[in-house]
Formats: C-alpha cells, structure tokens, sequence
C-alpha cells in the first residue's frame, strides 16, 4: 500500500518542521517539504534525513507569493508521479511582517490550493489551512454583516469576500494578521462547497514559539502545535469547520479556550461557554 503523500507549504521551520517530523515519525508518510528559500529549505530537508535517515521525503521551493513558483512546484509534483493525500497550507507571516500579509496568508493559500487540486486524491483528499486564533479575536469586534460574511452566511464568491477582506484592511490591527486569518477561514467553507468530495478545514495550532511569534511570550513547543492539524488531516473531521488548537470544533466569532465545550454550531454563539 502507497503511502500518504502529504504536501506542507512553509515546511523549512516552525510548526511546518515540526509536523513533517511528526508525519515521518509517527504516520509513516511521504513528506514534501516547501520553502521559499532554497538554502533554508536545503538545511531543514538535511536535519530531517539526519534525524529519519530512512524517511520518505522531498523538498521543493515555493513561493506562496509567487504564482509561477507555485506552479513550478505543482508541475515538479506532478513529474513526481504522486497523488497527494492532502496539501496543507501552513506557511504565513506574523503581525510584524515586511511582506504582504494578506498574500501570503489569504491568498497564498488559494493560490497553492488552485495548483495542487488536480493532484489531491479526489475521493480521501483534504485540504487543511493553518488559520489563528487572531482570527475570532478581530471577527467579535464586528458589526453583525461583517461577521456573516466571514462565517459565510450564506455562502459567498470569492470575489465577495476578497472585496471585503480589501474593505477591512485600513483599521484592521496587529498589521490585518487577524483579518487575513478571519479570511481564511471564511475562504476555507467557500472550498468545503467547491471541493465536495474532499475534507477542506481551517485550524488554529495555539499560539506557539516560533519565530514568527518571537517576543510575544508564547510557550507552546511547534511540535505541540500539531495537535489540531493531526486531526484534521486524519480524523473523521466535518468540511467546513475550524478546529482549536487542542482538536476540537470552534465558533468563529468568538474564541474558545482549549478544555472549554466543543462547538456545537449555535448560530450566535455564547462566548462565556468558551472562554475561562
């Protein structure tokens, strides 16, 4: 039997590092590492094979910002002769990024989504899209149209919710992190819609010490952040849904604390049952 061939952009560091160590230790997958810097990706693909010298993995270089990069990329994959069981979004910058924000972690993942999809196995496929808690923390200050749109209620285009996301830029804060994360997880049902026969879902992996969250305290390992992907990438998982960091359904409009109630769908969602 074939094994699991699992597809993770951002993968030279962080929680992308950690989840394909994790897959080659635990899941007896075969890996393809992205990075945007070939030299980065280099060091990062020669630490894993130290550590699982018998380990079924690759590297490419992806530039979720640069459509021809990720093209190269699909095509490279393709070449491969390899199905992919699932491609994970991972890669994204912090709230103190000099790049694009909104490139890389809105569109960024639509983009890479678009490349790849021909190539997901179309029966047991899935998609899984590293969103943030940042996400609910900016969608609950919302207005109420504003907050039905990103939960997608109803069903939008992407054109609609790239017009909002653009319309929410300028009083955005921590640099519109948690808008391109609000959005992202809003693009994710709009896939669960297009892609019926495959598991697309969002996560947030907790706030974990990295080095996009360099100074903000965070304490959580990367490889604790991979919680919430494992299952989402394994689990018997509902399309459409965003995940908490510690497994479980989450609302959207408010966060909910890890070991607080999973959620269980209410339209407006009582936030004192999830937040301690």
């Amino acid at each position: 039997m074939a094994k699991r061939a699992i597809l993770i952009t951002g993968s030279n560091d962080g929680i992308g590092l950690a989840l394909t160590k994790v897959l080659l230790r635990d899941h007896d997958c075969h890996v393809i590492m992205t990075s945007r810097s070939s030299e980065r990706g280099a060091k990062a693909l020669a630490a894993v094979k130290g550590e699982f010298p018998s380990a079924d993995v690759d590297l490419l270089q992806l530039d979720v910002c640069d459509e021809s990069s990720v093209a190269a990329a699909a095509e490279k994959v393709k070449e491969m002769g390899v199905q992919l069981y699932a491609l994970v979004n991972n890669a994204g910058v912090g709230f103190n990024a000099n790049g694009d924000v909104f490139a890389t972690n809105f569109l960024g993942p639509k983009v890479c989504s678009e490349a790849f999809i021909d190539l997901i196995d179309k029966e047991k496929g899935r998609i899984v899209n590293v969103s943030s808690g940042a996400a609910s923390m900016w969608l609950r200050n919302q207005d109420a149209a504003t907050k039905a749109l990103f939960s997608q209620k109803p069903l939008t285009s992407w054109e609609v919710l790239s017009d909002a996301v653009d319309k929410n830029k300028a009083s955005a804060s921590m640099g519109g992190y948690g808008l391109s994360k609000a959005g992202l997880t809003a693009y994710t049902i709009q896939q669960s819609a297009a892609y019926p026969n495959l598991t697309c879902t969002s996560l947030s992996p907790g706030f974990i010490d990295t080095k996009m969250t360099s100074g903000f305290g965070a304490r959580l390992t990367p490889e604790q952040g991979t919680v919430s992907l494992i299952k989402c990438l394994f689990d018997d998982v509902t399309s459409g849904f965003y995940y908490g960091s510690d497994g479980l359904r989450s609302p959207l409009i408010v966060a909910r604390d890890p070991g607080t109630p999973e959620y269980q769908g209410e339209d407006n969602p009582d936030a004192s049952k999830y937040n301690n």
